[in-house]
Formats: structure tokens, sequence, C-alpha cells
């Protein structure tokens, strides 16, 4: 297929991706719009094989997407990619955009940063063999205050040491050197331009979801229903028994204060009418 599509003229593959992005949009309601500014083509191809068989992710010219989403009669995409200034990409699907977020946030990996990015976690360099010969090399792990020593004709690093701390903007000499010992420092994944679903545009920081949040509402909430249920007496399975209990409760009070003597009630008649005597007996100086 790939070598069919460098035969055809440029104008025959403009169409043919055309046609194709068209039939994505038709197909499928959810488009997240992404930005690719910073993102490899290795991220891709792992986000590619993640959602394989649930959503299609495919890079494409704003210009033709933009074509095929009117074509498509999706005219909200087709008014955002008229509005973006960066490389995009689409991942094409019917899954829910939030729960999709929450796949790509959570399929972020950590690998070597590059100069002048900031580190998403503190950055340790272990004791550990670096397989890398002495020389030159030396004097850039003088500069990180990293303690080295030469054995077996390689330079070792002899404790660990914290490079950098998270926020911290990585150096151009502390991402040469993280690079060659392969220690990672930054969080790489897809960035998220939009989504759209239908023809509903939802911004990135619109599909942000605090989980936790909604845990705490969700029992919080709970805890509030069933509180007000067993003060109404709705007689739902859910609460029943703590029903049940709340009633038994009121009407044990009732009876002691009424003075009511039934069997389940003699003990606590007696204790209020002792409280009451005791009191009366202060009252009277008795």
């Amino acid at each position: 297929m790939a070598a069919q599509r460098a035969l055809l003229r440029p104008r025959d593959r403009k169409a043919r991706e055309i046609e194709l992005l068209e039939r994505m949009f038709r197909e499928k309601p959810v488009v997240m719009v992404l930005d690719l500014t910073r993102t490899s083509a290795d991220v891709l191809q792992r986000f590619r094989t993640s959602f394989r068989g649930r959503a299609t992710v495919r890079v494409a010219k704003k210009t033709l997407a933009a074509i095929a989403a009117e074509r498509a009669g999706r005219k909200a995409l087709a008014e955002l990619l008229k509005g973006l200034r960066t490389p995009v990409g689409f991942i094409v699907t019917d899954v829910n955009p939030f729960r999709l977020k929450l796949e790509i946030d959570r399929g972020r990996i950590l690998t070597p940063p590059k100069a002048g990015e900031k580190a998403d976690i503190d950055v340790v360099v272990p004791p550990m063999n670096t397989g890398i010969p002495p020389g030159p090399i030396l004097s850039e792990f003088g500069k990180m205050k990293i303690p080295t020593r030469i054995e077996g004709g390689t330079i070792w690093i002899a404790k660990e040491t914290v490079v950098a701390k998270k926020g911290d903007e990585i150096s151009p000499a502390l991402a040469s050197l993280l690079a060659k010992l392969d220690i990672p420092a930054v969080l790489r994944g897809l960035t998220v331009a939009a989504a759209v679903d239908g023809e509903v545009v939802i911004r990135p920081e619109d599909l942000m979801l605090d989980l936790e949040a909604f845990k705490r509402d969700l029992a919080s909430g709970y805890a509030a229903a069933r509180t007000l249920a067993i003060e109404l007496g709705i007689p739902e399975p859910e609460v029943m028994a703590d029903i049940l209990v709340l009633a038994h409760r009121r009407a044990i009070a009732l009876a002691a204060e009424s003075g009511y003597v039934a069997p389940g009630t003699v003990e606590h008649v007696l204790r209020v009418a002792e409280a009451r005597a005791r009191a009366l007996a202060q009252v009277i100086g008795a």
C-alpha cells in the first residue's frame, strides 16, 4: 500500500488522504486532536500499538484534514483545525474522550531529557558501571559533583547523587550526560490540543479529571444520602438495618421518658427515674 501511494502523483496522494480521513471522521464520533510539536515517532508508535483495535492513530496535514472534516459534515472539527498553528495528529475512536485522555496521561513514560526541559522527577544517578572509558568525560562528572572511580578500564559512579530536583531546568551538559547514562527525567506522551465529540469541542483543560476528588465527592454524597434515608425512614435494603436500630433507640428513649414499663424498657425507665430523683434531691437539699 505504501509503495502504491509513493507511485501516485502528489495531487492523487492528497485526494487519497482526504478520502481516508473523511471516512474515518464519518465512522467514529470522537476525534482527539494532537499537538505533535514535541512528539517523537516512537511515542506515536507506542500509542498506535496500545490503542490497536479500539482507535486509529494518524498523522495528517491540517489543510487536508480540515477539507476531510468539512466533507464529513464535521464543522466543529474543521473550524478547530483551521485555527491551529501546530503540526497535528488524530486519534479517531468511539471511546469516551475523557477515558481516552486518562489513558493517554497514564501512557506517558520517563525518558532522558533534552536541554532546556524541566525535570518531572528528582533525577538520581545511582552507583553504577557506566561502561565509559576514562577521558574528557571525567570533567563532566566533576562539574555535576558526581563522585567517580576508575575500575577495570571504565568509569564507575561511586555514590548515588541527586543531579536535579523536580522542576529544575536541565542544562545542556546534564542533558548530554543523562543521555549517555540512559537516565530518565522527563515524562513523554501525547499532547492533546482538543477533543471533538460529534460537534462538541472539548478543550484539554476540560478533559482533565481529578479521580480522587470524584471519589471523595461520591463517598460524601453517598454518606449524606444514607443519613437522609435513615432519618426519613425510607425502606431501602441498604439502610433497613440502620433504620430499625434508630427506631429501636428512639422507642426506648420515648418509653424511658414517658415511664412506659415493658420487658425491654424496665432498666431504662428505672435509670431515668433514678436520675430525676437525684436531681430533685439536690434541689430540695435532701
